[in-house]
């Protein structure tokens, strides 16, 4: 028995009315980015979507890789996440749908990337093959590949990589000694600037929140990398020199990184290779860093500006009862 041809209209017509409710279904929730983070579950190669406002996992994403050295920078609207795991894995994360836009494998061994200020490009720091990779934020297509040449055709490790403005990135040459910048204002001929002498084997490095100073780790030698990017033609000088000097030197379990510490209201956070410490120079203690003032004024200056050093936090914290002093003279001693 055939159904009446005005009930056919009718379901018919139906389906179309529900045609957009199915495709909204489809569609993340409505919500801005603004309290949205993610986490990198390392062992798992996957990604935590949580949201901060009400402490909770949104979703997971799965399928990244190795991340046991990863790190992520977003794009300009927040809604992508672009995660650099240590297999030279780049995987473009979309947190309001939660799901892995594209993931390409790019290197054999990368340590991290920064995205251009204007959000089109998307720059790998390479270990092997050691160089620069820069890929188009919206489809991962490669854009340029800058190898990290010195010597006699070598090719060093690059880390610290940092984006500038001006479609530019700044990044340290571990074997090389050196701190490179790139312009890709021309994608296609990409013009590249080159610092030498820098100082031994620099591991990591930062930009300065107004742009202007990038400072470069440096783990064969005491002391900090300073570039003037207003400056270059100055060149790169090293400042905080010996700041270990006539001490013995501790042993360095596991490399810190620059870019996790921090240049905030007018201080800056470095960690001091070989000596269990963490460098602080703030506002008044930069103008005497910049005329090469000795450490023991630099010392001074920073602890008439309310600075402590590290065995008088931990005596402090003693007298709070938070550790003993034993635990105090095991680390400064």
């Amino acid at each position: 028995m055939t159904m009446p041809k005005a009930i056919l209209i009718l379901r018919w017509l139906m389906f179309l009315a529900l045609l957009p409710l199915l495709a909204w279904s489809s569609e993340p929730a409505l919500r801005g980015t603004g309290d949205l983070g993610v986490i990198i579950e390392r062992s798992a190669g996957r990604v935590l979507i949580v949201n901060t406002t009400t402490n909770s996992i949104i979703s997971r994403v799965e399928g990244l890789g190795d991340l046991s050295h990863a790190s992520v920078v977003f794009s300009r609207d927040q809604r992508y996440a672009y995660v650099f795991g240590r297999d030279g894995g780049l995987s473009k994360v979309d947190i309001l749908r939660g799901t892995l836009e594209k993931r390409i494998v790019q290197g054999g061994n990368s340590i991290g990337g920064a995205i251009s200020q204007d959000g089109r490009l998307v720059a790998v720091a390479n270990y092997e093959p050691g160089g620069l990779k820069v890929f188009a934020a919206d489809t991962l297509e490669p854009i340029a590949d800058i190898p990290a040449a010195y010597g006699d055709n070598k090719l060093s490790k690059v880390v610290g990589i940092a984006d500038l403005p001006g479609d530019r990135f700044i990044y340290s040459l571990f074997n090389a000694d050196q701190v490179w910048i790139a312009d890709l204002r021309d994608p296609k001929a990409p013009k590249v600037e080159k610092f030498s002498n820098i100082g031994k084997a620099p591991y990591d490095g930062l930009v300065t929140p107004d742009s202007r100073y990038y400072m470069a780790g440096l783990f064969g030698e005491d002391g900090i990398a300073l570039l003037d990017l207003w400056q270059p033609e100055l060149g790169a000088r090293k400042i905080l020199e010996k700041y270990g000097r006539g001490e013995e030197k501790l042993p360095v379990f596991k490399m810190p990184h620059l870019r996790g510490w921090s240049v905030a209201a007018g201080r800056a956070w470095l960690p001091a290779i070989g000596r269990h410490e963490v460098l602080v120079a703030d506002a008044a203690t930069k103008r005497l860093i910049q005329s090469r003032a000795p450490v023991t004024e630099v010392k001074s200056a920073a602890m008439i500006a309310g600075l402590r050093t590290l065995k008088q936090d931990g005596i402090e914290k003693v007298l709070q009862g938070v550790t003993d002093v034993q635990q105090v003279s095991a680390v400064c001693n």
